[in-house]
């Protein structure tokens, strides 16, 4: 098969989540020619999406010594950093890729989702709206804008983002999850479960959507949905968590100290074990939902021929 060719079909491959298929086609192009570069990232982006990532990050450094110069090979990179959760690494290689391509929205884009995960709302929405302004036709790139508004509980702006990037493109994947989570962030958990659905219909391992069904599960379940609400809430703004941390921490000590004072010995161990409850509660919680996600993302197996 012709090189070009190869590679525009595991691209197309790629897109459509059918990463197996991709590493077949990959591997056939890089028999013909071990040193094709642009291959080699592309293999190390369907390892990605496969999990594997040692093989993955192989690839990528492969496509890095090969063509150092392809901001092809520095985004992938910043991909594997990414899934092993060295983001100030993958942010390195993503400003490295935007260098290589200043004209590109797709650099952008992934600087954007890098800066979301460090917690950097503001230069998250710098770099998505960069990366509409280069590329306007760029659903993917209006989608991520609309995740850096929900994000920072801009809900209104997040909502405009998805109906936008939806009616440009119906089927796209990200504009369809974040519509998801917008309509479960409004309590419609039946309209979020049907975007969710409609992504993994033709992406059964799009890892936003199941992560998407799992929340949608825990908010169903009456005590992590709890713990869910109350999380995502204070998530919004670190000022705020911090506040109510310490609010309700001085709080359960001067209720405690009142009560000791005022003779209430069984208040006092009642408010003591209500924070030693809480606390554990909060605790546990993440690692129930942790494991809700795993179940859910093992639960998910494609054909070998997919």
């Amino acid at each position: 098969m012709d090189e070009t060719l190869a590679l525009t079909l595991a691209a197309a491959q790629l897109e459509r989540g059918q990463s197996a298929a991709a590493i077949e086609t990959l591997r056939k192009a890089l028999t013909q020619n071990p040193e094709l570069a642009s291959a080699h990232a592309l293999l190390a982006q369907a390892l990605i999406n496969q999990k594997r990532l040692q093989a993955a990050q192989y690839e990528a450094q492969q496509a890095l010594a090969l063509a150092p110069e392809l901001a092809l090979s520095h985004r992938v990179m910043a991909a594997v950093f990414v899934a092993t959760r060295r983001l100030d690494k993958a942010k390195e290689h993503c400003q490295t890729a935007i260098s290589l391509e200043p004209e590109s929205s797709d650099p952008q884009r992934q600087l954007a989702a890098i800066c979301l995960l460090l917690d950097q709302n503001a230069e998250a929405t710098a770099a998505a709206q960069k990366a509409c302004e280069l590329d306007p036709d760029d659903v993917d790139a209006l989608a991520m804008l609309g995740d850096c508004h929900l994000d920072a509980g801009r809900l209104g702006d997040a909502r405009r983002c998805a109906e936008e990037a939806l009616s440009q493109a119906p089927d796209n994947a990200d504009a369809l999850i974040l519509m998801g989570r917008l309509l479960a962030a409004e309590g419609d958990l039946s309209g979020a479960r049907e975007h969710v659905v409609w992504v993994l219909q033709s992406e059964p391992d799009h890892d936003g959507a199941l992560r998407l069904l799992v929340e949608i599960k825990v908010r169903q379940n009456p005590l992590l949905g709890t713990w869910w609400r109350i999380n995502t809430w204070l998530a919004r703004s670190f000022p705020r968590a911090v506040a109510v941390l310490v609010g309700a921490y001085i709080m359960q000590r001067a209720a405690g100290t009142w009560a000791r004072l005022e003779g209430h010995a069984m208040t006092s161990s009642i408010i003591q074990y209500a924070w030693l409850a809480i606390c554990i509660y909060s605790w546990f919680a993440p690692g129930v939902h942790a494991r809700m996600l795993k179940k859910e993302l093992d639960a998910v197996t494609l054909r070998a021929d997919f």
